[in-house]
This record gives structure tokens, C-alpha cells and sequence, in this order.
């Protein structure tokens, strides 16, 4: 049979390709990748910057992303079904709808962030004392979560106008909007926190101004870029009507932010189990982590890119060009990547020198980064193909395997090697490789088993 015929409308498999659909990967990625590796940027001269002023400050504003890391996860949840639903949509040749969607989407999760602000405002403070920061920063960090809570309707905004102009392969003025954004946030945030001239330095209070004025801004300029590239108007007053567009979207989106949620959870207990090491086999994981975040944004530069290219494919009822575009965009990530672990490895002497360190802490981390390698096939696999399956609407099974997996295997293997067996931080090591290694393999029979096939989205 036929995989085309499998989805509803036969008349689809008659279409012939859209433009969208001639899209490269490398096109739709390279954008992408340069937008993450700002934001990258971005947190780094932060620190730079609030470290100059004192540890305290790193410290509270620290803790407060922490928690707001995980806001900012469920403030993310509608643009991830608006990307789903937009390229299905754009692949079947229904721009109006497409679009109809986008507006639906801005509308609904700028009202989520505004929710998700209060809720955030009035239990910051309790949040502080069951995490029992210490006392010297909890006021700073109570300020800091204050604030944030008040531009979290502007974040929410921004998100999905980000997450809708990716759906339609604007990928360009997203990198373009960003860097400007860029450039004014760091700008805010050194003059606010350091103070220049007559403006007295204010630490965190600055810090957390600066975030306000940015997110405001970020709002400002992504909606009227989306307006501009799309004509888009936000229909505030369309979502009662509209209602079956929102539980769709959150329906396609919910599982994978849960998955990216328990993963943070998973990686602050493997922090605790590193830190009954020592400070070494801390400060080892964290250069190394410093390293994997940079493998981790070029294969979600791919993973995103293939992400809108396998939708417009389902879209347009073209199956088997989804399933192969996906295959290649994993092979492409995990070669990337793998290269790229391989040359942290192969100057590693130079990496870790940035930090002057040596002795223990470099020998330890020279190790994990030799078995950082071993891990990108897995990973990159496993990234692409999750994302690939929630692209084409197999969400459920995939992300509880994923979750499963890291929690029923990976967490008791960590322990196993890192605790009970006394392999130290390089034991998580281990844990990962085999957790990855597994995820990829259930990924690869997931997406060849081509049950999706049977079923469109929209």
C-alpha cells in the first residue's frame, strides 16, 4: 500500500510540492542555531556582569532563574502546538489558516503568561522557603521573582510570536530582532547593575529591571515583526470561539513539556549525587555541562529546522519524504555533534584553560569530555526523532518512553555507578550513554514502525 494514501485526503498525494517544502534543512536551522547561541551569549555576559558586582547577586539571581526556568517551560506550551499545527497547516496549502492559528495561539499564551505571573507573584516567597535559600539572598531573589512575575504576559507573548514566525520559515527576522534585543538587554543590564555616570549602581534590583524593560521590548518588537511578516492580527477576542484550537494546541504540546520539566527535576537529583563528591567533581561537571549546552543548541538548531520541514511533508500527504527527512536531519545531528565533543576533548587543555584550572579538576574533566562524545549519537537520535514524532502527532508514547526511561533506568543507574560503585561524577557519565543510547534505539523503532502514517493531525 501506498504510505500517502494512509492519510485522509487522497487528493493531497496528487499535490505537487509546496515551495515551503523546498526548504533545505540547513536553511531553516542555521537562523535558528544562530538565535540560540545569542541567548547563549546573552547568559554569559550576565554573569559576567553580576559577578563583577558580588557573589551574592550571582547567587540570588541564580536561584531565581532556577525556579523560573520552569515557568518559563509551561509559558512555551502553545507555541509548541502552534508549530505543529501552522506547518500541517501551511503543507496542506491553507496559509489563511495557518495564520488564523498563529493569532489564536499569540492571543491565548500572552493570557497564559499573564496567569502564569500572578500565580508566580504570589507563591515566589513560599517557593523561597521550601527551597530554604539562604538568608542573605532571599530577599534579593523574592525581588528579583517579583518582577519577572510582572513581565511574564510579555515573555508569553514574545514565545509564541517567535515560535509562529519558525512555523512560517521567518526564521531570519528572529535572529535579526534578537541580536538587537541582545545588544539593548546587556547594555540595560550593565548600566543598571554597575550604574555608569549618574546612575547609581543597583545590583539585583537593576538586574531584574533590565529583564522587565527587555521582555517588554522583546514583546513589542516580535509582535510587530509578526505583524509585518505576516500581516497577523491578534485576536483577543476570537479564542471563546476559537477554544477547540487551544486544547488542540495544548493536547500536542503538554507531553513534551513535561518531558523538558522532569528533565530539569532529573538533573538537579544527579547535581545532588555530583556534590556528595566534593566541589572538584562540581566544578568539573559545570565546565563540562558549559560545554555540552553548546553540542545540546546545534542539535536543537536541527531538530527544530526538521521539526517544521517534516510538518509542511505530513502536511502536503507526503509521509515517506517526513520519515526520510527525519532520518537525515538525526544523522546530520549526531555527526555535528559528535565531531564537535570530539574536538572539546581534543583541546581540552585549551577549553578548560579559559578558567585556569589544572591538577584534578582538569584531569577529571578531560574524562568526561572523552565520554561526552559517546553520548551526541545517542542524544542527537534521540532529539530529532522525539521532535520528528510530535510533528506528525505521535506525542504520548514517545515522551512517556522518554520520561520512563530517564527516570526508571537512568536515575538507578546513576546512583548504581556514581554512588553505590563509586565511579564518582564520571558514573553519571556512564548512566547517560546507556539512557541516550536507549531512548535513540526506542525513537528509531518508533518513527520506522510508521504507525503516524495512519493518521493526520489536522
Amino acid at each position: 500500500m501506498d504510505a500517502v494514501e494512509t492519510f485522509s485526503d487522497p487528493a493531497l498525494a496528487l499535490r505537487p510540492p509546496s515551495v515551503r517544502t523546498g526548504k533545505s534543512l540547513f536553511r531553516l536551522s542555521l537562523p535558528m542555531f544562530v538565535h540560540s547561541l545569542l541567548t547563549f551569549s546573552v547568559m554569559l555576559a550576565e554573569m559576567l556582569i553580576m559577578s563583577a558586582y558580588s557573589a551574592d547577586a550571582v547567587a540570588a539571581v541564580s536561584v531565581a532563574r532556577q525556579v523560573l526556568q520552569i515557568v518559563f517551560e509551561m509559558s512555551g506550551m502553545l507555541g509548541i502546538g502552534a508549530v505543529i499545527l501552522i506547518s500541517h497547516s501551511l503543507g496542506r496549502g491553507d496559509e489563511e489558516g495557518a495564520r488564523r492559528i498563529a493569532a489564536v495561539a499569540v492571543s491565548a499564551n500572552t493570557i497564559f503568561g499573564l496567569a502564569a505571573g500572578g500565580l508566580l507573584y504570589l507563591c515566589g516567597p513560599i517557593v523561597l522557603l521550601l527551597l530554604d535559600v539562604p538568608a542573605s539572598i532571599v530577599s534579593d531573589t523574592s525581588l528579583y521573582l517579583s518582577v519577572a512575575a510582572a513581565a511574564m504576559a510579555f515573555n508569553a507573548l514574545a514565545t509564541a510570536a517567535i515560535s509562529c514566525l519558525r512555523a512560517f520559515g521567518s526564521t531570519r527576522v528572529i535572529v535579526t530582532t534578537g541580536l538587537t534585543l541582545s545588544v539593548l538587554y546587556i547594555a540595560a543590564t550593565y548600566v543598571l547593575v554597575l550604574g555608569v555616570g549618574l546612575i547609581p549602581p543597583l545590583g539585583v534590583t537593576g538586574a531584574a529591571y533590565a529583564t522587565l524593560a527587555s521582555r517588554m521590548a522583546m514583546a513589542l518588537m516580535f509582535g510587530l515583526a509578526l505583524y509585518r511578516a505576516l500581516g497577523l492580527r491578534f485576536a483577543f477576542g476570537e479564542i471563546k470561539a476559537r477554544l477547540f484550537l487551544v486544547r488542540r494546541m495544548v493536547f500536542l504540546a503538554f507531553p513534551s513539556v513535561c518531558d523538558y520539566i522532569g528533565y530539569g527535576f532529573y538533573q538537579v537529583v544527579l547535581l545532588g549525587f555530583v556534590a556528595s563528591f566534593g566541589v572538584e567533581s562540581v566544578l568539573s561537571r559545570t565546565y563540562v555541562m558549559l560545554a555540552m549546552s553548546f553540542l545540546v543548541l546545534v542539535v536543537m538548531a536541527v531538530s527544530q529546522g526538521n521539526e517544521v520541514l517534516v510538518g509542511y511533508h505530513s502536511g502536503e500527504g507526503r509521509p515517506l519524504n517526513a520519515h526520510r527527512q527525519a532520518l537525515r536531519s538525526g544523522f546530520a545531528a549526531a555527526l555535528a555533534s559528535t565531531v564537535i565533543a570530539f574536538l572539546f576533548w581534543f583541546f581540552s587543555s585549551q577549553f578548560l584553560g579559559l578558567f585556569g584550572r589544572s591538577g584534578e579538576i582538569l584531569d577529571l574533566s578531560t574524562r568526561l569530555l572523552l565520554l561526552t562524545i559517546f553520548i551526541q549519537p545517542g542524544f542527537a537520535f534521540n532529539t530529532v526523532l522525539l521532535q520528528s514524532l510530535r510533528a506528525v502527532g505521535d506525542v504520548r508514547v514517545p515522551v512517556i518512553a522518554s520520561v520512563g526511561l530517564t527516570w526508571g533506568l537512568g536515575l538507578p543507574l546513576a546512583w548504581l555507578f556514581c554512588v553505590e560503585a563509586g565511579y564518582g561524577v564520571e558514573g553519571i557519565w556512564y548512566a547517560l550513554i546507556i539512557e541516550e543510547a536507549l531512548k535513540a534505539c526506542f525513537m528509531l523503532w518508533r518513527w520506522h514502525a510508521r504507525g503516524w502514517m495512519r493518521n493526520a493531525i489536522v
